[in-house]
């Protein structure tokens, strides 16, 4: 898997992306010593390019950054895919787009971000050192959950 992070988000609405949100994280990762993988900022192409493509590049990761402001079946199948691989998934939702589906908001391996502005948004992010991001089983809850310096992010 190596030091990988898809950076995953609505394609639907691409055209409607904050492009300002998806350069800081592309810079956020890097400069944790990652490499990203941002479908949002390729261009189009076939839905069967995109498919193959996207699911090369989750299978490459180590951990996923989601954004969630907009329904999408795609990120929802990125997550399960995360979710089934054991891959922590930090989940990035403003406020006035709540609720989150529960689905998504319940799953183990899932660190939710709620943010009321971008900067907000970029001081939590900030605080996270992808390098200390896991999953592993907790003493407190029994679960196999998201840790973050070996911090359970669900008790």
């Amino acid at each position: 898997m190596g030091n990988k992070v898809y950076i995953a988000c609505s394609m639907i609405k691409a055209q409607q992306l904050d492009f300002s949100l998806l350069d800081y994280l592309i810079k956020y990762v890097q400069v944790q010593g990652f490499h990203s993988y941002v479908p949002g900022k390729m261009d189009d192409a076939p839905s069967k390019v995109i498919f193959d493509r996207d699911l090369n590049w989750l299978k490459q990761s180590s951990i996923i950054i989601a954004d969630v402001n907009e329904p999408s079946h795609g990120v929802g199948m990125e997550i399960m895919y995360a979710y089934v691989y054991r891959i922590p998934v930090i989940c990035l939702l403003d406020e006035k787009n709540m609720p989150l589906s529960r689905m998504v908001e319940g799953g183990p391996h899932t660190l939710l971000l709620i943010y009321r502005t971008k900067e907000e948004l970029i001081e939590e992010v900030e605080k996270i050192d992808l390098n200390k991001l896991e999953i592993k089983n907790c003493s407190t809850c029994t679960e196999k959950t998201i840790h973050l310096e070996d911090i359970c992010k669900k008790c």
